[in-house]
């Protein structure tokens, strides 16, 4: 059969190009080559992109987001449409004369994209096979299927399971699909769902991605050509906003650290790929397989051969000196490291498997090694106080570690979105479901907060870059930051130096414009002050720690 699996644009504020890269689709062309199926990836996440007006569930957002700011410390800056039109969509889905189209769901508030390629393939031929697969579809498979646009859902690991969709669908043993797991389709206009039960057992019996169906000059760090890597699946880890359980499972399965360097040497050899983002649920969790892995990698390639990260974030539960020193020489010059929050309630709450005692070891660890930490800090969950999300930005404040603010956004099938549904914090529209949105509000804080808190990580963390480079001395105080502005401004003072001092003396945010002559001005937005007031009067006389480990 030929197949067109296909990866939808997205409306967004923002998107990084290479964590969209659909390596799940890439995974699962390769498994339906070896099946005898044609098969065509086309990634609508293109370069393109044009702005467009934001939505009207989403115009709250326009008193967070002013799109005419140039301040260092505005969050975004347009509303857009990132990739192909809908016409370029509905032109490639003619041309490629497929018999069943695949259409990855991966993230909830983008679904809405993933049902406008869906009706633009059905509008063209409502007899056409629209199958849909993604971590949105295992964790809500019931929902997408109330959709008429969308005949067969497939959860869980696609690679097995798609295959015997289509090998049922091709002889016409329609009866048969009732008999593979993780199958959901409808039965007299009836959506019914086959539990999903079953998880490829050895990854190194699947085959390598197939990159070569991608455009990889795409997907780029630093101008360099860049790919995701998985080297195992599932998290035993259950915590309560993760979907990660839904979709992989909870059992961890680890691919052989020799068949991944053979990925790797093939990425070289045939794609000029010499930077790797490990795409893990759970990297480090068996640390002896890691360990080898890293020391193939130097023994392969070399120390700094290789150009590492694992953006999905790595558990510091499963982290030491050795293995932070080992992934230093491997090619890794950060780690990003899920801290959540300073409260050990929260993260006993939410299932988190470490606390701060083991959180300092570990970050200074990777300081000792030379890596850069980016700690994670979730804001806006329900159960949090204002006073708890000040403190955890207070805290890593004063680590040597860059701040990774992540506002809550809630993921069908975990426990804390039947929290929120329970307690009817859900907003009505999914696309209201990111982090960008922030989605939730309890009767402890409010969007503003959210949108403030956010706000603020970013002027710590402007500071922190000021600090790096030697601009401004580390260990500074706020207290003394702002005597050092004062001083300053009596001479001409950079604008972020200004918007610094309108910050502490007025307690609230200002944009910074430009009119067509060019000229500044500052304009006060909107801003929490509770947020505020409660950070200046916790954080004025606490040390500031630079970001970097250099």
């Amino acid at each position: 059969m030929k197949i067109l699996l296909i990866q939808p644009p997205i409306r967004d504020f923002y998107r990084t190009s290479l964590r969209t890269q659909p390596i799940g689709l890439a995974y699962l062309a390769a498994s339906l080559s070896t099946h005898g199926h044609s098969v065509e990836i086309l990634d609508c996440q293109t370069d393109k992109k044009r702005s467009i007006p934001l939505p009207p569930e989403l115009a709250y957002l326009q008193a967070y987001y002013p799109f005419d700011d140039r301040s260092p410390f505005k969050l975004y800056s347009g509303y857009y449409h990132f990739g192909m039109g809908w016409d370029e969509i509905g032109k490639r889905v003619e041309a490629s004369r497929a018999d069943v189209f695949g259409i990855s769901s991966s993230f909830t508030p983008y679904h809405g994209e993933a049902l406008e390629v869906a009706g633009i393939i059905k509008h063209g031929d409502g007899r056409r096979i629209v199958v849909m697969g993604g971590a949105h579809v295992s964790c809500d498979a019931h929902g997408v299927l109330e959709s008429p646009l969308v005949d067969y859902a497939v959860l869980g690991e696609g690679e097995l399971r798609f295959p015997m969709l289509l090998e049922q669908l091709e002889n016409g043993w329609i009866k048969g699909i009732e008999g593979i797991d993780g199958i959901g389709y409808r039965v007299d206009g009836r959506v019914r769902i086959n539990p999903l039960n079953t998880f490829v057992r050895d990854l190194d019996d699947l085959p390598h991605p197939a990159r070569g169906l991608l455009d990889l000059d795409r997907y780029r760090i630093k101008k360099k050509r860049a790919t995701m890597i998985i080297t195992s699946r599932g998290c035993p880890h259950g915590c309560a906003y993760c979907s990660a359980r839904l979709v992989m499972g909870a059992s961890f399965r680890g691919r052989s650290p020799e068949g991944i360097i053979q990925e790797m040497l093939e990425c070289r050899q045939r794609y000029g790929i010499n930077v790797f983002d490990i795409e893990d649920d759970n990297f480090t969790f068996d640390k002896g397989r890691a360990k080898r892995l890293l020391s193939l990698i130097i023994e392969t390639f070399g120390q700094g051969g290789l150009q590492l990260s694992a953006r999905n974030g790595i558990s510091f539960a499963s982290l030491d000196g050795e293995l932070l020193g080992s992934m230093k020489q491997a090619g890794f010059k950060e780690i990003n490291l899920s801290f959540v929050s300073v409260d050990p309630s929260t993260k006993e709450g939410m299932q988190r498997p470490e606390g701060m005692a083991g959180f300092d070891e570990i970050a200074a660890e990777a300081t000792l090694a030379g890596l850069n930490v980016i700690a994670y800090a979730i804001l806006g969950m329900p159960g949090q106080t204002i006073a708890e999300m000040v403190g955890t930005l207070i805290y890593l404040m004063g680590r040597r570690v860059l701040i990774g603010p992540s506002v809550y956004y809630p993921t069908p099938g975990t426990a804390l979105f039947e929290l929120c549904k329970r307690e009817r914090l859900l907003p009505a529209a999914i696309s209201q479901w990111r982090s960008s949105a922030m989605p939730i509000e309890t009767t402890d804080f409010n969007r503003l907060d959210c949108a403030t808190l956010f706000r603020l990580a970013r002027v710590i963390n402007f500071i922190k870059g000021r600090m790096d480079t030697g601009e401004l001395d580390e260990g500074m105080t706020l207290r003394e930051l702002r005597q050092v502005l004062r001083e300053n401004a009596k001479e001409k003072a950079p604008a972020w130096g200004e918007l610094l001092l309108l910050l502490m003396n007025e307690s609230s945010f200002f944009s910074l414009r430009a009119d067509p002559a060019a000229r500044q001005s500052m304009t006060k937005v909107a801003t929490s002050s509770r947020v505020l007031d409660h950070f200046f009067n916790n954080a004025w006389d606490e040390p500031i720690l630079k970001s970097r480990a250099d």
